[in-house]
């Protein structure tokens, strides 16, 4: 898709029904024909801790409080959704919250660590070696000492996370018999992908024997195949013969990473000023809006079978959008 095409793209009317878990319409011209789309709207999930992150972390709240009276101990990036989430959810639950950040010199002051600190997370800058060692060994190099802490991995990425974010499918399904939508025509389910829990999740939920889950990695590298399928097996052994049905289920979709993770992309940027203000739906800058754009680029390309149905799922992220703005302007 070109940045001519961008601009001149139009967006189906019927995605301006805001309110509704999916806004739908039907392609009926050029090799989009008779395909129908749909926006899985967990952006509007909860009023402070938007889309997937509340599906990864409401069921480990109640355990938290439970079991681990010291609070939660997480880590992410300076930018992260993951850490303005965790922060939010200490607030509304009561709930002592900490954060490891990358990097030594991170300005604690920009939007999205500011916002935690507002919500009562204690911030901890340490530099990428430092992070990365607690990223991957926090278990081991914090638990011992701080038992009554509960290490809650990057991204929230947690096998409770993995088995809540199979609802997403189900729902979507379910939703989907409501508008009397055919079973038997190919279903797609897309979903941009960070740690590639929510996916996961998803991927474990696909029940159709037409269709696949489509991934849309944010990263140039560092995620395939293999980063799914061994959230798999963290959630639970499974059989051989399961996890080669499992990878079925998914492909990975390449080609629009546009740049890197949350690097400014300007087609990428024109694309969600056109759809929000054909639609009313903005989108993230960092995961959806690529997603979106890849979608519907696909179906220019004649990319998805006549009379599929092609799901997105909006995973929110939409607090990004301050940071975005103040690193790039």
């Amino acid at each position: 898709m070109t940045d001519d095409e961008v601009g001149q793209r139009t967006f189906p009317r019927a995605f301006r029904r805001t309110h509704i878990a999916i806004g739908s319409h039907r392609r009926t011209s050029g090799k989009e024909a008779g395909i129908s789309l749909f926006v899985k709207r967990d952006d509007l999930l909860h009023p402070d801790i938007q889309g997937n992150k509340w599906r990864k972390l409401a069921p480990v709240l109640a355990k938290i409080k439970k079991t681990h009276p010291g609070g939660i101990i997480t880590f992410g990036g300076p930018f992260s959704n993951h850490l303005q989430a965790v922060a939010a959810a200490g607030r509304v639950f009561d709930i002592p919250t900490f954060g490891i950040v990358r990097g030594k010199h991170a300005d604690l002051s920009n939007p999205t660590l500011r916002s935690a600190w507002h919500d009562g997370m204690m911030l901890f800058p340490v530099s990428k070696q430092e992070y990365d060692d607690c990223k991957h060994r926090g278990e081991e190099l914090i638990s011992p000492e701080f038992p009554q802490y509960y290490i809650l991995p990057e991204g929230g990425a947690t096998n409770l996370a993995v088995e809540s974010c199979t609802a997403i499918a189900q729902e979507i399904f379910s939703q989907l018999k409501q508008t009397k939508t055919q079973h038997s025509k190919p279903i797609f389910i897309c979903v941009p992908a960070g740690t590639g829990c929510t996916a996961a999740g998803i991927v474990d939920g696909f029940k159709a024997k037409n269709g696949q889950v489509l991934i849309f990695p944010v990263v140039n590298k560092g995620f395939d195949t293999q980063t799914v399928l061994r959230l798999f097996d963290e959630t639970r052994l499974r059989s051989q013969a399961k996890m080669a049905e499992l990878e079925r289920r998914f492909s990975i979709i390449r080609d629009y990473e546009c740049g890197g993770f949350a690097k400014k992309h300007p087609p990428v940027l024109d694309f969600v000023r056109t759809f929000e203000a054909q639609t009313g739906i903005l989108l993230d800058p960092v995961y959806t809006a690529k997603m979106m754009l890849g979608i519907f680029d696909m179906l220019a390309k004649g990319d998805f079978p006549p009379g599929s149905t092609v799901v997105a799922v909006h995973t929110g992220g939409l607090q990004g959008w301050a940071g975005f703005r103040e690193r790039y302007g």
